[in-house]
C-alpha cells in the first residue's frame, strides 16, 4: 500500500506465528512494500542531519514581555505584550503631538513637529521678545530686573507693590550726561503737566495742593536739612516748622526759617534778621 505519512500515520497488520509466507491476510511481500514505503517517507521528512530535527522532548520559555511557549509537542503561539510606563512591551506608533496616551510612541516626525514649534518660543532665561507682548489680566511679573526696550503700558492700572518696607517702588536712573527729563507726567494731548528734569528739579504747569510740602536746601555751605512748608488752599496761609538748628551762614542767597516761633532771615554775610517775634 502507499504510506499515509506524513499526512497521517500508517496502520500495518503484524503477522502472527501461524501465518506463513504466502498468507492471503498478510501477504510477505506486501508487508515488506508496505514497510520500504513508510521508511522512505520518515527518511524523506527527517532528512540526512537529524540534528536538524526538533524533538517534542525540546520547549520554548519567554520572558516578559514575550508570552507563550511550552514543549515542542504541539504547536506553539507567542505573543509580545503591550508596552506601557511600567512594563516593556509593544508600542503603537504615532505622530499626534498633542496626545497624553502612555501606550503609544512618537514618530520621528510627531517630534520634529513639537521641535519646530518649541523653537519659535521664547526661552525662559533672557528672552528677547518683538512685537506685542501680552499679559493676562491679573498676572504678575516677578523677577524681572528691567525691560531693555522702550515700553507704552495703556488700558488700565499699573501697580507696583514693594515685597518689604525697605524696597524702593520705583528707580529711574539717568544716563550719563543725561539731558533730557527724568520723568514726565503728561496730559492726554502729550503735554508734560509735571516733569522732573535730569538734575532733579520739580515743576509744575498748576498749582500745587499739599498737605504739606518737604524742601531740602541747594545751597553749598547750607545745613537747613529737611524743613515743612504746609499750605492751607481754604484760607491762603503758610505754617514753616521750627527748625532745629541755625542754618549755616549761605555762600550766596539766604536763608528764611522759624526759630522758637520766630520768623527769621539770614544773609549771605551771617546777619540775623527776625522778621517776625513768636
Amino acid at each position: 500500500m502507499a504510506t499515509n505519512y506524513p499526512t497521517s500515520l500508517d496502520s500495518f497488520t503484524n503477522p502472527t506465528a501461524t501465518d506463513t509466507l504466502d498468507s492471503a491476510t498478510v501477504p510477505h511481500a506486501a508487508q515488506h512494500d508496505n514497510i520500504n514505503d513508510a521508511v522512505l517517507a520518515v527518511e524523506t521528512a527527517l532528512g540526512a542531519n537529524l540534528a536538524n530535527v526538533v524533538l517534542p522532548a525540546r520547549s520554548i520559555s519567554t520572558t516578559a514581555p514575550l508570552t507563550g511557549g511550552g514543549d515542542l509537542s504541539a504547536n506553539r503561539t507567542l505573543a509580545v505584550s503591550a508596552g506601557s510606563t511600567s512594563a516593556a512591551g509593544v508600542l503603537q506608533l504615532t505622530d499626534s503631538t498633542s496626545s497624553t496616551s502612555t501606550t503609544t510612541a512618537a514618530t520621528p516626525n510627531s517630534v520634529k513637529t513639537a521641535y519646530d514649534l518649541a523653537v519659535t518660543k521664547a526661552p525662559i532665561a533672557s528672552p528677547t521678545f518683538t512685537g506685542t507682548v501680552t499679559i493676562p489680566t491679573g498676572s504678575a511679573i516677578t523677577g524681572v530686573a528691567y525691560l531693555a526696550t522702550a515700553n507704552t503700558f495703556t488700558g488700565g492700572v499699573q501697580q507696583i507693590t514693594t515685597a518689604t518696607a525697605g524696597t524702593k517702588g520705583l528707580i529711574i536712573q539717568a544716563s550719563a550726561s543725561q539731558t533730557a527729563n527724568l520723568q514726565e507726567w503728561q496730559n492726554s494731548a502729550g503735554t508734560a503737566l509735571i516733569t522732573i528734569t535730569s538734575a532733579g528739579a520739580f515743576s509744575s504747569s498748576a498749582n500745587i495742593v499739599a498737605l504739606g510740602i518737604r524742601a531740602g536746601t541747594s545751597l553749598s555751605t547750607s545745613n537747613t536739612g529737611a524743613t515743612n512748608i504746609v499750605s492751607n488752599a481754604t484760607t491762603g496761609h503758610v505754617v514753616m516748622q521750627n527748625n532745629a538748628a541755625i542754618p549755616n551762614t549761605p555762600s550766596g542767597g539766604g536763608v528764611l526759617y522759624v526759630d522758637a516761633g520766630a520768623l527769621k532771615y539770614k544773609g549771605s554775610s551771617g546777619t540775623i534778621t527776625t522778621l517776625g517775634a513768636a
